[in-house]
């Protein structure tokens, strides 16, 4: 990349911490970083929250109540503010 040139991608993603069953919380479309938008289950342990690393306006939920997701696995993808 030349001196100057930036690349600038609006969008991000949020990630499972844990790999369990997904369940979301009810909320609006605004996120702060550090906002819970959800909950893994996983077996033996307390719920693992799922937080936006990210301030933005919440576009897609990607991955679905009850869903068994994987360490990493895109949960919602939101446009950054």
């Amino acid at each position: 990349m030349d001196a100057g040139e930036t690349i600038d991608v609006p969008e991000r993603v949020i990630v499972s911490p844990v790999a369990g069953i997904y369940e979301p919380l009810a909320r609006g479309a605004d996120v702060a970083a550090g906002d819970v938008i959800g909950h893994v289950a996983v077996r033996g342990q307390d719920p693992v929250p799922v937080r936006s690393p990210f301030e933005g306006r919440l576009i897609e939920m990607v991955a679905w109540q009850g869903e068994r997701v994987l360490l990493r696995q895109r949960i919602a993808w939101l446009r950054v503010a």
